[in-house]
């Protein structure tokens, strides 16, 4: 497995630099929403008037991106209990306007997709935490308070990273404001086929670049011999679906500095074709090549290749 940086140069006025951002990839781009970057966050937001675009959460469902809730500045102070969707095919945003009981206004929460339900755990108002699950049925769109039936229950946090593996939730790390929980302070954590991947993070005042692989069947973690390039906290990873991880952003220097930088790592060995079509775009000027897309097929380039191009 192969980690390469594939870019810490981009424009930061284009692309600025963040933290507390989310991405979610597909197998022709990436989606990068919302995050922290003081240059870009001095006016405070209102009750009536804000973006609660950080430490919000959102995942891919099909072709779309659910994004609940976050908070804008001053944090917790105008955070966010509403659903809202963006078609990855027109980058069109719109209300999903739900019934039942919603969780509370929030952010640092988690959020999974199993089946055709959202569930949402955990997170923080600003002043208290929790440990609330709720359940949203995207088919009927009613959200409903799940009961803990079990003699334990976690403690109440936020920042913490939820997977779904054969119907179970796993829960990781996460804290409070004077306490951390397991894997010790900020992490990523990325669910692929039965294995959990943890991507750098932040110890007492370290900034991590190792990468951490568990197994939830097996319950055994194993270390991966490469490591990230850009060390980074506060970061975000996706997978595409054919196994390349992508990290991007972060703080890469002790709450200070934001890095834009793209860090990829195939999870598993990548098809041929996906090796010569990542030489050619790394290769060619695909972008003026993408304006004729009939003399690529005629090459002998796959259709499915050929709409990964915009």
């Amino acid at each position: 497995m192969l980690l390469q940086c594939v870019s810490n140069t981009a424009d930061p006025e284009y692309l600025h630099p963040r933290s507390g951002h989310r991405v979610a990839v597909d197998d022709a781009n990436m989606y990068v929403l919302g995050g922290y970057n003081p240059r870009f966050w001095e006016a405070e937001n209102t009750e009536d008037t804000y973006y609660p675009l950080f430490r919000e959460v959102s995942v891919r469902y099909g072709r779309n991106l659910l994004c609940f809730g976050g908070t804008g500045v001053p944090f917790g102070h105008s955070s966010s209990n509403q659903l809202h969707i963006c078609n990855l095919e027109t980058l069109k945003w719109r209300l999903f306007v739900c019934s039942g009981e919603p969780p509370q206004k929030k952010y640092g929460h988690t959020m999974t997709v199993v089946g055709k339900d959202l569930l949402i755990v955990g997170g923080t108002s600003g002043w208290m935490y929790n440990m609330d699950v709720h359940k949203l049925d995207l088919q009927t769109a009613k959200w409903e308070k799940l009961v803990n039936t079990s003699r334990f229950s976690p403690e109440s946090r936020y920042r913490h990273e939820v997977v779904c593996c054969e119907n179970k939730l796993f829960m990781f790390g996460g804290g409070r404001a004077n306490a951390a929980f397991g894997l010790e302070k900020v992490k990523y954590l990325i669910e692929r086929e039965g294995d959990v991947y943890i991507v750098g993070g932040l110890y007492d005042q370290t900034i991590l670049d190792d990468i951490w692989k568990l197994c939830l069947r097996t319950y055994k973690w194993t270390k991966l011999s490469t490591k990230l390039q850009i060390p980074v906290y506060f970061h975000s990873a996706d997978v595409t679906p054919e196994g390349c991880m992508y990290v991007f952003g972060g703080v890469c220097k002790y709450d200070n500095v934001r890095t834009n930088g793209i860090q990829r790592i195939w999870l598993q060995i990548p098809s041929l074709q996906e090796i010569v079509w990542d030489k050619m775009c790394s290769s060619l000027d695909m972008e003026s090549l993408s304006a004729d897309k009939n003399y690529l097929f005629h090459l002998g380039i796959p259709m499915h290749f050929l709409d990964r191009l915009s």
